[in-house]
């Protein structure tokens, strides 16, 4: 698979500290997710990516052109990018707002009105269209960003927390959104906080730490997978439990015998009615069924577990 975004060589210097120097590619038609602290050099990279910054030692290439050379609206013409932006500058309604915005980015006259509607009427925004953006809620406002990330139809989508401020409804439906572009080929970095919500959609990571690219490559790679903890209510036999998982391909961990509990790792949400097959076949009722939360800590111990190996 071709690559659609190289960074070579990437250094930007602050005053007292710097980021890089690394290099890494992403693949065209598969979603990333650029992951790291607060503070570790997400966001920075991210705006040289789409031009924000030029000032930074190495290049970066889409689609093997150089972002620097390109000028005005064209440097960014294949990018949509989402971030969050509060509008209270802005005294326009929404729909004179995205008509503005699209002739900025030079979409044509001849598309414009049709493809404000279409968006704007998925965004459940219709009702809202001629009043003034500065006075919506942070969730519509969000709602308005995505409009704008989408709005040229580009081959790559970079979202910086799309579902911040937006409740589990949106969150879930900007995810199938996202699916959807994925299965037309377009190629999407995403930054989250919550990595849970979008831990089954990720093809490939990027871990940056302190201003050092510390992980690149695909989520087999990287040995992260969705956890829960099982909690039975009484004693089982653990062997043959374990053995009929590893057979369906989902991992187990160490058995809590105070607990009466097994940790289990699962690649696919599919996998976990394998679980509920077993229980029912040898009468096992289930007391409780816990998520384990996918964070930076849990993907740091992914990481030195993977130098152990």
């Amino acid at each position: 698979m071709e690559d659609i975004i190289k960074v070579e060589n990437y250094i930007k210097k602050f005053k007292k500290h710097s980021i890089g120097k690394f290099s890494f590619e992403i693949k065209k038609g598969k979603i990333t997710a650029l992951l790291g602290s607060s503070g570790s050099g997400k966001s920075v990279l991210i705006n040289s990516v789409v031009g924000c910054y030029k000032k930074y030692n190495g290049n970066i290439l889409i689609n093997d052109k150089s972002t620097r050379k390109a000028k005005g609206f064209q440097q960014n013409q294949n990018i949509g990018f989402y971030t969050q932006i509060d509008f209270s500058l802005q005294n326009f309604s929404l729909n004179k707002y995205l008509m503005n915005m699209s002739l900025v980015m030079g979409i044509k006259r001849k598309v414009i009105k049709a493809r404000i509607k279409y968006w704007i009427d998925f965004f459940d925004l219709t009702d809202s269209q001629f009043k003034k953006v500065k006075n919506f809620s942070w969730g519509m406002k969000n709602r308005v960003n995505l409009i704008l990330c989408l709005l040229k139809e580009p081959e790559i989508l970079i979202l910086d927390e799309p579902g911040a401020n937006l409740d589990s409804y949106w969150r879930n439906k900007i995810k199938n959104l996202l699916i959807g572009y994925k299965n037309e080929g377009k190629t999407i970095i995403i930054t989250a906080h919550n990595i849970d919500e979008i831990s089954d959609i990720i093809d490939d990571y990027l871990i940056i730490d302190q201003g050092k690219l510390i992980f690149q490559g695909s989520k087999k790679e990287l040995n992260i997978y969705s956890k829960y903890k099982v909690y039975l209510k009484e004693l089982f036999d653990v062997e043959s439990f374990r053995k009929f998982l590893l057979e369906k391909n989902i991992k187990t961990f160490k058995y809590d015998e105070m607990e009466n509990s097994l940790v289990i790792a699962i690649e696919r949400y599919q996998q976990i009615n394998y679980l509920f097959l077993y229980l029912i076949k040898n009468n096992l009722p289930l007391k409780n069924l816990v998520k384990l939360p996918i964070n930076m800590e849990s993907i740091h111990k992914a990481l030195e577990n993977k130098e152990l190996e």
